[in-house]
């Protein structure tokens, strides 16, 4: 009898363990595949002057481009290269080139998610975290500017939310956090929101 018991707690152990160590899903081909999404973040840059903290909301309609609404007062569409921008503050509207400001671009999930298709060097792992599984992926930018070298993406495997995107220069120093919340994937999203002539 007590040898069966042995056998029996062996068997739970070993099964619990395999469901433990099973491979989390595949997190890089479910981003890929979002064809809209809605976010709300905060972006806090970190530099040796001073830390700067933004708000906002970002949206993403595939064939329509990003949309960010940044503290309430600046309204920015992101589409073939240039941004539209819409200052609430000052009452002007005004486009400039995207590369204008690559600390706002890359705060995008979707221009983080590209480089998934461009970059050979992208390095996952599975971490967990205050008792929450992760998986972590690592990517280059193939940004000129040396504060921004590469980034790390935290998915929250259980929801497939992404929670936080760090970025780091070519020392391996923190300079841009993003943290995401109330993500949408596949939101139900108006063309009107992107439309540069409002």
């Amino acid at each position: 009898m007590k040898k069966l018991l042995l056998i029996f707690i062996f068997f739970i152990s070993l099964t619990g363990c395999s469901i433990i160590n099973r491979k989390p899903p595949e997190m890089t081909s479910y981003l890929k595949g979002l064809n809209s999404y809605s976010v709300d973040m905060d972006i806090k840059v970190i530099n040796q002057r001073q830390n700067l903290e933004y708000s906002g909301r970002q949206m993403f309609l595939i064939g329509l481009g990003y949309k960010l609404e940044l503290n309430n007062d600046k309204v920015m569409i992101y589409r073939d290269d240039k941004i539209y921008v819409t200052d609430l503050y000052n009452k002007q509207k005004y486009v400039t080139d995207e590369n204008f400001d690559d600390v706002l671009r890359l705060s995008f999930l979707g221009e983080f998610i590209g480089l998934f298709y461009t970059n050979q060097n992208i390095e996952k792992k599975y971490v967990q975290i205050n008792d929450m599984n992760y998986e972590l992926i690592k990517t280059s930018l193939n940004c000129p500017n040396r504060n921004l070298s590469y980034g790390i993406l935290y998915i929250n495997i259980s929801d497939k939310k992404p929670e936080k995107l760090s970025i780091y220069d070519y020392k391996g120093n923190e300079k841009l956090l993003i943290t995401y919340k109330n993500f949408e994937a596949n939101a139900k999203l108006s063309k009107t929101l992107f439309d540069i002539n409002k």
